[in-house]
């Protein structure tokens, strides 16, 4: 009996260990698309594989009768997506950025394999969504990193966003309220097309980040630590919504392969 225990103990460890890097809790995006010839005719059972520039680690998928591929719960980065197919050129995209809650459409047209060359296209601007109907905006890395701020704080860059402005109630927990546990984890919150500051909801790498007694962010992350946020304004997916303000999703920095830090005074 004990040694039946010790087994399942070690069977359902090893699961955990499994798992564990799809549970990460860092915002995702997907990848999907058609991969056709140059007739238009579609291409099943192509093997799409989408490689991060930051870490090389790989994901792949078939497409279907239909020609298409769905490859979700992606990390945040710059990936090179190739694609591969019995008979057909290899067809290569590099460089291509996906953004927090991004579901974004990358097609292939390929050529014949008479020709032995790879086609390479670089895509470093960022796609118009077509797919979603979520409106919102992406605050970059760039931006964060680049723009000043006033006491590090990274919900000044919010207000980039078109219809968002920062409480201006001098009496509100989140402006100057001393004993306020709020405006302690921040200066201000977000009002979107006059929605209260309360309201709006944070979520911190798909975990919630709000701080119960007033509705004000809970954990303010080190703009260091911050690779990129989006905040929601309307029309956004029925995961998120759970109050009748914006969604800012943040996502944290996920590391690579090259050593790198900042410093600041």
């Amino acid at each position: 009996m004990l040694n039946k225990k010790a087994l399942l103990l070690v069977f359902c460890g090893s699961l955990l260990f499994t798992i564990s890097p799809l549970l990460y809790g860092q915002a995702t995006g997907s990848f999907s698309g058609t991969v056709s010839d140059k007739t238009g005719s579609v291409i099943s059972g192509a093997t799409v594989r989408i490689i991060s520039q930051g870490t090389a680690q790989e994901r792949e998928a078939k497409t279907d009768d239909t020609g298409h591929y769905l490859i979700p719960l992606v990390p945040i980065g710059n990936y090179t997506i190739r694609v591969e197919s019995q008979g057909g050129q290899t067809s290569e995209q590099r460089d291509i950025r996906l953004q927090v809650d991004e579901h974004r459409d990358v097609n292939f047209t390929m050529s014949p394999a008479s020709v032995t060359s790879t086609v390479e296209v670089s895509a470093t601007e960022v796609a118009v969504e077509t797919s979603n109907p979520t409106l919102g905006q992406v605050i970059t890395s760039e931006q964060v990193a680049q723009l000043p701020l006033n006491g590090r704080d990274f919900v000044q860059l919010a207000t980039l966003t078109p219809g968002t402005t920062q409480e201006t109630n001098p009496n509100s927990f989140f402006t100057s309220a001393a004993s306020s546990e709020v405006a302690a984890r921040g200066i201000y919150s977000l009002s979107v097309g006059g929605s209260r500051a309360q309201s709006t909801d944070w979520i911190l790498d798909g975990n919630d980040n709000n701080e119960l007694t007033a509705g004000g962010i809970a954990i303010l992350p080190s703009i260091d630590a911050i690779q990129e946020f989006k905040v929601l304004t309307y029309n956004y997916s029925a995961e998120y919504g759970t109050r009748a303000g914006p969604t800012v999703l943040v996502s944290t920095k996920s590391g690579s392969n090259n050593l790198h830090g900042s410093v600041f005074e």
